[in-house]
């Protein structure tokens, strides 16, 4: 999926749009964004565009799952 169309089907008009509104949550080798869409909180991560962590009702979930996810992550 291209940048743009993933930021298109979040309810962006580009992908530079989605990154201004977006909040970096953790970065090392990618980077895991926040962005509050029209669908809820959009966590996200820069390389993985294809498989977007989910929507949230609020940040501090849309944040969790991105520590949950990385912490599980670096457990394995």
């Amino acid at each position: 999926m291209t940048k743009n169309r993933f930021a298109h089907k979040n309810g962006f008009i580009s992908y530079i749009e989605l990154l201004m509104s977006s909040n970096v949550v953790f970065k090392d080798t990618c980077t895991w964004f926040v962005a509050r869409t029209e669908f809820g909180f959009l966590a996200w991560v820069d390389k993985s565009l294809d498989k977007p962590l989910g929507y949230f009702d609020t940040f501090d979930l849309a944040k969790r799952e991105i520590i949950d996810a990385i912490t599980l992550g670096s457990a394995s």
